[in-house]
Formats: structure tokens, C-alpha cells, sequence
């Protein structure tokens, strides 16, 4: 982090986090990081028995499944980290809304960034965004309001609500960690999961190409015949978080920027922000989902003046936390502004699919033929 100190309770945290998610890679070495390792090791045993507890459970009904009148898809993965799920989801959601059904989207809800970041984006399609950990029960309420289709944003491992479509995205950069279970590696469930799958999405594919044959080739061995899509993220365009204003992405091409995210995969960010033709001179990193304060943007503030830097670019979900610094766009009783503003701007970033769309676009109608007239 540039020029930047966490308090001292946040640091350590975040800084246990970094170490965590580094050991569960195979990056950090030693006698300390083996002896971590190991006990891991043993956590992952007993966590990847109770997975499989779960799905035999599920498999022979001991724990019933709920079947719902209307369409459901899921958009999930098999690993921890950064996928893409979020923005996949909005691509996926607003594709049905534009063929007329009416849309819901179920999300968890583990922060309050990427739900309100759905529903800023999804409100003028006329899709709700359902928040909350019962499934099952927004399922139900969807029906009762006359909704045609549902998505479950991360819900691969949710088992409770049956899906008529699975999507599983996979990060091209790191599609399966050093290939242990949670928590000795990044994996949620054994690769093998992938067999439940009906579209697999490469994404990330632009910064990942050089992976690509290996993973294809290993997902064919674990899972043969399935539908395998690649994505990217785009850059379309930026918005100043304070006045709403947009910019065109050129705006950003030779400008020296300040970098600030709380998100999981921040090498991509950086990456797809220097596709614009950005220059970044400054980055600020967070912990993922961290709740910005005012004297974290004082400090970046302070680091921009010093380098003479007078653009923050940041990231959508991180931009609805921001913005309750900010009185123009804030709700009332909203933080006190920082000291020396400068232009902070949201890049907004969207999947889009490079091979095999017209592919996914097949399967959406499937989805729809399944489910055509129920709430008509």
C-alpha cells in the first residue's frame, strides 16, 4: 500500500488474511509456513468428509432440495477468490430482462457493496435484487410476486434449491489454486464438482491465455463434453462517484491515476485499469469488503497532492462505500467529507463473452422455453 498504515487492529487482520490466502497457494516457504501448512492439511480433511456428508445428505434425500414453479439459474464457482461472479450475474440477468421475463436476483448479502452495487445497476431493468441467506424462502417470495426466473448469485454449493441451469466460473489466472480443499487450498469442493456443472465460464481470459490449453485439457479429463465459455472484463466506462458525470474511457489514456480497491483480485483491476491507457502512479489496497473511513481518504488525498496526482480511479463496489463520503451523493447523516478532494471515478467494468456466446445465449432460451407462460 502506498503511503498508507492501517490501524493497528485492521492490519493485523488484514495482514493474516494475505498470509492465509498466500499459504493456501503454495507463496510463503519456511518452517513456520510448513508447520502452518500441515495443520491445514488436517482442517482441510475434516472440512472436504463434511462436504461430502453434505452432498451424499443431499443425494439420497436425507435433506430435501426445493424445487421452484419458476426457472432458477445458478452462477457460482469451486474455489475462493475473485471470479467475476457479481458482474457475470448482472450480464446474465439483464440478457433475460431484455427477452421480457421478469427477473429476480438472490443474493447473500456477506457485503453491502456488491448488492447495492446489483441493484444501482439492475434497477432500470426492473430487476430485484433479493437479499438474505434463506434461499428458499425468496424463492418463495419471487413466485407469489410473479417473477419467471431467478439467479443465485454464488450458489454452486447451495444444495437447499434446485437449479435448472449451473454456471461455474473459474479464474483463468488461477483456476485451481495448488489444488487442496479449503482450508489448506482455495478449492470449496473437489474438482470433481465440476461435473454438475452445465456451462463452465473461462473468465479472466485475456490475462490468462497463456493457461488456457492446460485448463481446458484438465477440465475434460474431470468433466468431458461440457459447455466451456470464455470472458473477459471490460472497461466501458467511468463516472464521478461525487457528481455522477461520465467520462469516456479515454479519459483516463496518459493520465497519471491513483489506484484504490478492497476487492479480492486487485492484479486485475490494475490490470483492466491499464488497458485504459492509464498511468498508475499511486495504488492504495484494502482487505476485501473493508469499510472506508474518512482518514483512509484523507491519507490517499495527502499521497495524491505530494505526487501531484489529481484522478482516483476505483472500483463500482468499492464506489458505493466512497460515496457516502461524498454530501452531493451521500445519504443524509453521511460521513464528514475528507480534506482535499480530487476527482474520484468508478470504473465500470462488464463480462463479456469471447468464444461460444451465441452458446450461452442457446442455453438462456432453453431456460426460458422451460419455464414459458408460468406467470403469464
Amino acid at each position: 500500500m502506498s503511503g498508507f498504515s492501517l490501524p493497528h487492529r485492521l492490519k493485523t487482520m488484514a495482514y493474516l488474511k494475505r498470509y492465509m490466502y498466500d499459504l493456501m497457494n503454495d507463496r510463503k516457504r519456511g518452517a513456520l509456513a510448513q508447520s502452518v501448512k500441515g495443520f491445514l492439511l488436517m482442517l482441510s480433511y475434516i472440512y472436504g468428509a463434511l462436504v461430502k456428508c453434505n452432498h451424499f445428505f443431499y443425494k439420497v434425500k436425507l435433506l430435501k432440495s426445493y424445487k421452484s414453479p419458476i426457472a432458477v439459474a445458478s452462477v457460482g464457482n469451486i474455489t475462493l477468490g475473485g471470479t467475476g461472479k457479481t458482474p457475470f450475474v448482472a450480464m446474465l440477468s439483464r440478457r433475460m430482462a431484455q427477452n421480457g421475463k421478469k427477473v429476480g436476483v438472490l443474493i447473500r448479502g456477506y457485503g453491502e457493496d456488491e448488492w447495492e452495487m446489483l441493484k444501482d445497476g439492475l434497477g432500470e431493468y426492473g430487476i430485484k435484487v433479493f437479499v438474505g441467506r434463506d434461499r428458499v424462502r425468496f424463492a418463495k417470495e419471487a413466485l407469489r410476486s410473479g417473477f419467471d426466473c431467478l439467479i443465485l448469485d454464488d450458489g454452486f454449493q447451495h444444495l437447499r434449491l434446485k437449479r435448472d441451469l449451473d454456471i461455474v466460473l473459474i479464474d483463468s489466472t488461477n483456476p485451481f489454486g495448488n489444488g487442496r480443499l479449503f482450508p489448506r487450498g482455495i478449492l470449496r469442493e473437489k474438482t470433481e464438482g465440476l461435473k454438475r456443472a452445465d456451462i463452465i465460464v473461462l473468465t479472466k481470459a485475456d490475462k490468462g491465455k497463456d493457461n488456457m490449453s492446460k485448463i481446458e485439457s484438465e477440465i475434460e479429463k474431470i468433466a468431458s463434453g461440457k459447455l466451456v465459455i470464455k470472458a473477459v472484463h471490460s472497461p466501458k466506462k467511468l463516472f464521478d462517484i461525487r457528481t455522477e458525470r461520465e467520462e469516456p474511457l479515454s479519459f483516463l489514456n496518459g493520465r497519471r491515476i491513483c489506484l484504490v480497491c478492497a476487492i479480492c483480485d486487485t492484479s486485475y483491476f490494475r490490470y483492466t485499469a491499464e488497458k485504459t491507457g492509464a498511468r498508475i502512479e499511486a495504488e492504495f489496497v484494502f482487505p476485501d469488503h473493508y469499510p472506508y473511513r474518512t482518514s483512509d481518504l484523507n491519507r490517499i488525498f495527502e499521497d495524491c497532492a505530494e505526487k501531484n496526482i489529481n484522478t482516483i480511479v476505483t472500483t463500482e463496489k468499492d464506489a458505493v462505500k466512497l460515496k457516502k463520503f461524498m454530501p452531493k451523493t451521500g445519504s443524509p447523516g453521511a460521513e464528514k467529507e475528507p480534506e482535499k478532494p480530487c476527482d474520484i471515478l468508478a470504473l465500470n467494468i462488464v463480462i463479456e463473452v469471447v468464444q461460444k456466446e451465441e452458446a450461452l445465449n442457446a442455453e438462456i432460451r432453453r431456460l426460458h422455453m422451460l419455464y414459458s407462460g408460468q406467470n403469464s
